[in-house]
């Protein structure tokens, strides 16, 4: 079918008024809707490999790789994702689009070791096709294991001194592993903090949701599966984000709205709801419908949060979601305003020299009259 842009079908769906539209939205996209069952079939089909030869290639048995063409079951783990995607040999781009349309973890993340390692391994295949580069990846990762598993280390960081993108930058360019080390070295705060954001915002809205309580006394009072208070153990004590559906899951348990959903995404390093995911295209569509019934909710709730994070940024993030949801304009864009009106009054009103003098004083670069 025609390429359809994400951005468009993400308006479709959030604009939608009843669950009929939903249905011909879903209808009129399925072939958007492909599964990793169909994804391994086409890559066996692409590459003329058997299910035993797909397996060794990527490290995997025969049945494990039948299983998921014929059963389909999926890889447990976002390890194994990368696992079978570093045995073909795909690059960062492409790791990366499985990762996140069918795995739904998170892209490979420059300030996360683990994928740091990922991404110079990626970036530095081993020439000889016989080895395997997920072995590589595991014999560097153990020469990291002291700071991998470094537990409770965490500081404060107001902000990160890198980008993403020129960690991952360099991490691509470095000619061998002792610049990996001395880089990971060099900036080792950075590496023990990752999603250490994630963390903050996750922390404020489970203190505004529960008082200023605790994780666990929120899962005790409200009766919620216990193992998402492993999953947030798990990310602050050793930086293991969850997948994708499990944060959404997160979420929708600390009634965030859609675009609170997005910001979640956004520190855990994903894409925002995606409509080309039939699962997501709903719960964007129920989201949004409840946005649209509960404004009110959206903004106490962000107010809420804002109170009791510690982190600056997330207060500031909360605040220019307040700004989107309401349609407030800032200091700056109010005085902006201000000016240009009176400016256009002046020039429309034939005034006294006097007057019009006095009225300039409120305008910051004076105009001709």
């Amino acid at each position: 079918m025609k390429h359809v842009n994400t951005t468009d079908m993400y308006f479709q769906v959030i604009n939608c008024e009843e669950i009929d539209e939903l249905k011909q939205i879903l209808n009129k996209y399925s072939p958007y809707y492909s599964n990793w069952r169909d994804y391994v079939n086409n890559v066996m089909l692409t590459n003329g490999l058997s299910y035993e030869k797909l397996g060794k290639k990527c490290g995997f048995s025969k049945n494990t790789i039948k299983g998921w063409v014929k059963n389909n079951c999926m890889p447990k783990s976002r390890e194994n994702f990368i696992k079978f995607c570093m045995g073909l040999r795909y690059n960062l781009q492409e790791i990366n689009f499985v990762l996140q349309r069918y795995g739904k973890y998170p892209r490979l993340y420059s300030k996360s070791l683990e994928d740091a390692i990922c991404i110079y391994i990626i970036s530095h295949y081993p020439k000889d096709e016989s080895i395997n580069p997920y072995d590589e990846y595991e014999k560097i990762k153990a020469n990291f294991l002291n700071i991998l598993k470094t537990k409770n280390k965490r500081k404060f960081l107001a902000d990160s001194p890198n980008s993403t993108m020129d960690m991952e930058k360099k991490i691509i360019g470095f000619s061998n592993e002792k610049e990996l080390v001395d880089f990971v070295r060099k900036n080792e705060v950075e590496y023990l903090n990752s999603y250490y954001k994630l963390i903050d915002y996750i922390e404020a809205y489970v203190k505004a949701e529960n008082l200023g309580g605790s994780y666990h006394s929120l899962i005790e009072n409200e009766k919620l599966d216990k193992g998402f208070e492993k999953m947030i153990s798990n990310l602050k004590n050793w930086g293991e984000v969850p997948n994708r559906q499990r944060l959404m899951a997160l979420g929708i348990k600390l009634n965030m709205s859609c675009l609170e959903i997005n910001q979640l995404l956004w520190y855990a390093n994903m894409e925002k709801l995606c409509p080309k995911d039939k699962i997501e295209c709903i719960i964007l569509y129920v989201l949004s419908n409840i946005d649209v019934a509960n404004p009110t909710y959206q903004t106490n709730h962000m107010a809420l949060v804002s109170a009791y994070s510690d982190n600056p940024h997330i207060e500031e993030q909360c605040k220019n979601l307040l700004v989107e949801l309401t349609g407030l304009k800032t200091s700056e864009e109010i005085q902006e305003e201000v000016q240009y009106y009176i400016k256009d009054t002046l020039q429309s009103l034939d005034l006294e020299d006097e007057d019009y003098g006095m009225l300039q004083l409120f305008v910051e670069n004076n105009i001709e009259k």
